[in-house]
């Protein structure tokens, strides 16, 4: 009778422990994707062939408090920069903490950038798509990929899809980004502008999932550094945290 008893205590502790096993988040890169997150969300994002790892990792970033003091507070982002010849992808997982995100680009501090398109909602838990220039010298990602001969000095086209998850808790972002080299006010014709659009949306696949989707076994996690990743920008296109759920 001791043993029977003993087996069920061994097993009342044993079963939460395989189901909290399932539930521990680990972000990192997979067998199949160049980004995976196991939980908090549950995404695994995989280029198109003809992309190459080029940067990953984890870093502290202070994020904006909108309206508050302070100012700012330190958020995790776990990243990961792929290119091929003529274009980058950068992806980016943010997390806010105890905090929520502002949903839509008037938050992320760069609303003085012309949007030349957009599509989707700023609903929590789904995708917006917004296409726009932004110059060089704020772009966050610029310097990793240039000290690994994968950067230019032109302006960056970039194709920016965002999704506010884990109850407002995490923005994650996918950046596809081309060089426009023109010096003048952003002109892009609507067949340029379709073209670029359909080469961001073939350039990578994200698919999510639920908890336990991904093996944690499958994952290798991110170290931490910045890989020549600016902060202070990165935290800027990220954008505004609060205290409030929308």
């Amino acid at each position: 009778m001791k043993r029977l008893f003993s087996l069920l205590a061994f097993l009342a502790l044993s079963v939460p422990s395989a189901a909290c096993a399932e539930w521990t988040f680990v972000r990192g890169s997979g067998e199949t994707a160049s980004f995976e997150s196991t939980a908090r969300p549950t995404v695994a994002v995989k280029t198109s062939p003809e992309f190459s790892t080029v940067a990953q990792g984890k870093m502290t970033v202070m994020l904006s408090t909108e309206r508050q003091i302070p100012r700012s507070e330190p958020g995790t982002v776990w990243y990961c920069l792929s290119a091929r010849d003529g274009a980058q992808l950068a992806v980016a997982l943010a997390d806010a903490g105890s905090r929520h995100w502002y949903p839509g680009i008037m938050e992320t501090n760069l609303e003085f950038l012309p949007v030349l398109y957009s599509c989707g909602g700023d609903r929590p838990g789904s995708v917006t798509q917004r296409v726009f220039i932004r110059p060089v010298q704020l772009d966050p990602w610029m310097e990793a990929f240039a000290e690994r001969g994968m950067g230019w000095t032109a302006g960056v086209f970039v194709s920016q899809y965002e999704w506010i998850v884990n109850n407002g808790e995490s923005k994650f972002l996918v950046e596809y980004r081309e060089p426009y080299a023109s010096e003048r006010c952003p002109i892009v014709d609507a067949a340029e502008l379709r073209a670029f659009v359909q080469r961001a949306d073939t350039a990578f696949s994200a698919r999510f999932g639920e908890n336990g989707d991904i093996p944690v076994s499958m994952v290798r996690p991110y170290s931490w550094g910045h890989e020549g990743i600016s902060p202070r920008l990165l935290g800027t296109v990220l954008g505004s945290t609060t205290e409030s759920s929308f």
